[in-house]
């Protein structure tokens, strides 16, 4: 086992108080609390970092997607498809209760 590193924080004398008063209720050492809060803290970070990747990537895929389909429609034989897909769209963001905004699902995109 190697031996732990030691790390130094300044704190006011209230919350030196209230995490002498939070390790005791667990019955563990101060140190052993903060340790914990440490990694605790450290994980989500790691967690939130990795969500925060994974929905940027599904957001350009649901760009491109969306993209892609208007293109489609703006092709199809059918020229008036592509406006009553759009109107479907707005009424079910209706249905749904979300906002219609200017940048989800415009006229202008393909």
């Amino acid at each position: 086992m190697t031996r732990p590193k030691s790390l130094q924080v300044h704190v006011s004398f209230a919350l030196a108080e209230r995490v002498r008063s939070a390790a005791e209720r667990r019955d563990i050492s101060v140190s052993e609390w903060i340790r914990s809060l440490l990694q605790q803290a450290c994980d989500e970070d790691d967690l939130n970092v990795g969500l925060s990747t994974w929905l940027k990537r599904l957001n350009h895929h649901a760009v491109f997607t969306m993209v892609g389909v208007d293109a489609l429609l703006s092709g199809h034989v059918d020229h008036g498809l592509r406006g009553r897909v759009h109107e479907a769209y707005v009424r079910r963001c209706k249905q749904l209760g979300l906002a219609q905004s200017t940048d989800a699902g415009g006229f202008d995109e393909a």
